[in-house]
């Protein structure tokens, strides 16, 4: 049971620590580059993915001999890391260490183990590689832009359907601005075998980048992320799309956001807005996230579950939620001194809310 949960656990860590895949819907070319420069990771952290993406066998049936095998994360912890201090080059121990913090929340030490398991395979094991570009890029939103981009990119190289690296390499190209390289990442990506909840949110970040590009959706796409579409071995012919069908309605927050008189005139020109969806409760990414390029108030927006970062961390999963406006004088996902911002909590049944923008980050 305790494997059990720490394989779970693992799965459902999240990449990200800042907005994603839902900063898309900006179609500027802004839009996305703040969006890969941000670090935009992970909405495939979802467990389907994650079990997908994982290549380790982590450990063997028990068997007689497991009587004395440890009965809490901790010990585990303990005992890799005596078994590690012994012998420094053991990679599985390694990568099994580095999923242990994973599920401890200890990004950092998951960091250091994953780097040690890069090293300690001479940078010939791509799953230590990508593991190790991973856990950089939650410990920092910068790194898809330099050593954990370089990173995926040698993955890619060593293993060109290796799924995490198409789809955080597809990031970081998409924040350079390389649309169509990040375009034929994601497309690659969607070809393969995905978990059916994960194969749409990938398709609508792939339309998006269609749109960015001038493009209209193909057909391949459209057949591709149908309801119990089978993965493709080759693309087909394109042809026009189809109209996309209309999605489940599921959850929706109506949320009317307005200005104080007094912030009025501290708005910076063409501020983008970010509304978000947060639980207190839950630490990590946002719920939900929209971004508004120089948006004037007031404005009145919903809230969907489609507005999510990953599957599986909807508004409709939160146990509460707090919605956050922010007027960012950075450009920036970031809060940064000098933000305008309001926020009101979603009380248990609330179907709309209304936020004034009333306050400023020192």
């Amino acid at each position: 049971m305790n494997q059990f949960i720490l394989i779970a656990a693992a799965m459902l860590s999240i990449a990200l620590a800042f907005i994603a895949v839902p900063l898309f819907k900006d179609r500027s070319r802004f839009g996305l580059v703040t969006l890969g420069v941000a670090g935009a990771v992970l909405i495939f952290g979802s467990a389907g993915l994650y079990w997908k993406l994982g290549n380790h066998a982590w450990q063997e049936p028990p068997t007689a001999a497991d009587a004395g095998a440890p009965h809490s994360i901790e010990e585990m912890v303990g005992r890799l890391e005596a078994k590690l201090a012994k012998n420094p080059d053991d990679v599985d121990g390694w990568l099994m260490l580095g999923r242990s913090y994973f599920v401890r929340n200890d990004f950092q030490k998951a960091t250091q183990a994953f780097e040690h398991a890069y090293n300690a395979s001479k940078g010939q094991n791509v799953e230590a590689m990508v593991s190790y570009a991973e856990a950089l890029t939650i410990t920092d939103q910068t790194a898809l832009g330099s050593k954990a981009g370089e990173l995926f990119e040698s993955a890619l190289k060593m293993d060109p359907p290796n799924q995490k690296a198409l789809w955080y390499g597809g990031m970081a190209q998409a924040a350079k601005g390389n649309y169509p390289v990040a375009h034929d990442r994601w497309m690659t990506l969607i070809r393969q075998d995905l978990p059916a909840e994960i194969r749409p949110v990938l398709a609508d970040r792939i339309r998006e980048l269609d749109k960015a590009m001038g493009r209209t959706s193909d057909s391949e796409l459209d057949k591709i992320s149908a309801p119990g579409a089978k993965p493709l071995a080759a693309p087909v012919a394109e042809a026009a799309a189809p109209p996309p069908a209309a999605s489940a309605p599921g959850m929706t927050i109506h949320v009317h956001i307005d200005v104080a008189p007094a912030m009025k005139a501290k708005v910076p020109a063409g501020a983008p807005l970010f509304v978000l969806a947060r639980d207190p409760t839950q630490p990590g990414p946002p719920f939900a996230a929209k971004r508004f390029a120089g948006q004037a108030l007031p404005i009145d927006i919903d809230l969907t579950e489609q507005d999510a970062m990953m599957p599986g961390r909807t508004i409709k999963d939160a146990h509460q939620l707090l919605i956050v406006a922010r007027y960012s004088a950075s450009g920036q996902p970031q809060q940064a001194s000098g933000d305008l911002y309001g926020q009101a909590a979603v009380t248990a049944g609330a179907k709309a809310v209304k936020i004034v923008i009333d306050q400023q980050v020192p």
